[in-house]
């Protein structure tokens, strides 16, 4: 862990703790945090920087939403760069309505990279300003798809069906999948039943990032299906993603058992514990 000194003051407000004392306003000009964020309800940290192309791309659509819906819900943006040097930070900078964390501050930059699981950029987290608790790690995704904010602060489900499209984080980190495409409706409402008890579980542990899915149809678990050397359509098969560990998957229990909570949560202890065999994922053809 990174240790901050004496910023982290036991009896400071949680946006404090974790972006410290001093934030950068239009201009460069130094504003308390407290003050800067205290109208607040929720918090978008916004992980980019100049010379990502990605990032050019989604900051306009970004300055969009937040001046014409977001910032009147309650949202407030704060950048943490990523740019290379103090001058391509103050160009970047200077074309957002937001604030920033200085950029001097690395220690706190990496502690927030580590805290958010920040693999790419451009990632906007969303933190809800009276806790400090993470809302979501996804709100770039959501805002694309909802520029309005109608859905907003976009607070993610526990367990996806991959039939919906929407791979979330599955690139980001790992993430559990119960493939049952040949259960019918029935079999569908348990699975996801028994992966939403065992989500919960492992989000009140706060042990392990993990994302959750059904696999009950669709493009995207056939391309599980192939990237795991598994028959198309087959039986209920649960496989833990970790693409972030260079491609590698598990393989856990197969058949109708798989439906059940408790082989779930069996299956995620093994995962945890090391006990698992990895595997490696087929090249996309």
């Amino acid at each position: 862990s990174v240790a901050l000194g004496p910023i982290e003051n036991p009896d400071a407000m949680p946006l404090v703790k974790l972006l410290g004392e001093k934030l950068l306003a239009a201009g460069g000009k130094t504003v308390s945090t407290r003050d800067a964020l205290k109208s607040a309800s929720t918090v978008g940290l916004y992980f980019s920087a100049g010379w990502c192309p990605p990032c050019r791309g989604f900051t306009p659509q970004l300055v969009s939403s937040y001046q014409g819906h977001l910032e009147a819900k309650g949202l407030r943006c704060v950048l943490v760069s990523w740019d290379r040097s103090p001058a391509d930070f103050q160009d970047y900078f200077a074309k957002m309505p937001w604030l920033a964390l200085p950029y001097e501050e690395e220690e706190r930059k990496n502690m927030l990279n580590q805290t958010f699981n920040v693999r790419s950029i451009p990632t906007l987290a969303l933190v809800d300003a009276s806790t400090g608790s993470v809302i979501t790690t996804e709100a770039r995704e959501s805002l694309v798809r909802d520029p309005e904010g109608n859905e907003f602060p976009w607070t993610p489900p526990l367990v996806r069906d991959l039939a919906l499209g929407n791979p979330g984080r599955i690139n980001e980190q790992p993430s559990l999948i119960c493939l049952c495409e040949a259960v019918g409706a029935t079999g569908h409402a348990e699975v996801m039943q028994a992966l939403t008890g065992v989500a919960k579980e492992a989000k009140a542990s706060g042990e392990l990032e993990l994302s959750f899915f059904v696999g009950s149809s669709g493009s995207l678990c056939e391309q599980v299906r192939a990237l795991c050397g598994l028959a198309p359509g087959g039986g209920p098969q649960l496989v833990m993603l970790d693409i972030p560990d260079n491609g590698g998957f598990y393989l856990g229990p197969s058949g109708h058992d798989v439906l059940k909570e408790d082989g779930i949560r069996q299956f995620l202890a093994d995962f945890k514990s090391g006990r698992l065999q990895r595997k490696q994922l087929a090249p996309p053809k």
